[in-house]
């Protein structure tokens, strides 16, 4: 059985923009934080005066109530969805234990190619799900605010009791963080559906191909 690996970037831009003011990477800190709170992410993102009136609407509600509404993470997809169908494109879904929803265009055919599906993927994110699925992302699966993407992943297998307490950065790096991965040895089933949801909370996607 292959496997396909892809890091996706799900860090938001204010999260990018606190690291480089902080004058550092995540491999320098790995224990570093992406912000001193939540709430703290969710201003910085409302300050970036690139957002919508639908996400303006959707973080100001979230920053008084300190968490995004699963109601309001839903209306994101949901715009997704609908920008995607107004394409003639059906975008795929598939959801997560913990409530966060990974939204992407089908593959390539005859209508469509990979470059037109990136377009369309890129075109209706923004406005829509773009910032908004990245806060989230954080809220549910890495509350630590863990800044390195390895040491939230590993975390967050500890936390769920999927991994052994012993799991460390290192041990999450080392298998997920670069193709050609043997998981035959991994104290976990990689299958198990919370293992692919720390995974996207670590920006990285598998998919297993026959």
């Amino acid at each position: 059985m292959k496997t396909l690996m892809l890091r996706t970037a799900l860090l938001i831009s204010s999260a990018a923009a606190l690291i480089s003011a902080a004058g550092c990477t995540p491999a320098e800190q790995p224990g570093g934080k992406l912000a001193s709170t939540y709430v703290a992410l969710i201003e910085a993102e409302l300050a970036s005066g690139n957002l919508t009136d639908f996400e303006t609407d959707v973080l100001t509600r979230a920053r008084e109530r300190g968490s995004i509404s699963q109601s309001d993470y839903e209306a994101a997809h949901t715009r997704y969805k609908e920008c995607m169908a107004s394409k003639g494109i059906v975008a795929q879904e598939r959801r997560y234990p913990n409530g966060i929803i990974h939204s992407t265009p089908p593959g390539p055919d005859d209508s469509f190619t990979i470059d037109d599906l990136a377009e369309a993927n890129f075109a209706c994110g923004v406005g829509t799900t773009a910032a908004i699925d990245q806060l989230y992302s954080v809220q549910q699966g890495n509350p630590d605010l863990l800044r390195d993407r390895n040491e939230a992943g590993a975390a967050c297998l500890v936390r769920e009791g999927i991994a052994p307490v012993s799991f460390s950065r290192e041990d999450f790096a080392a298998t997920f963080d670069g193709p050609g991965s043997d998981y035959s040895s991994l104290p976990f089933d990689v299958h198990d559906d919370r293992v692919h949801m720390c995974l996207y909370v670590a920006g990285i996607v598998i998919r297993f191909t026959d």
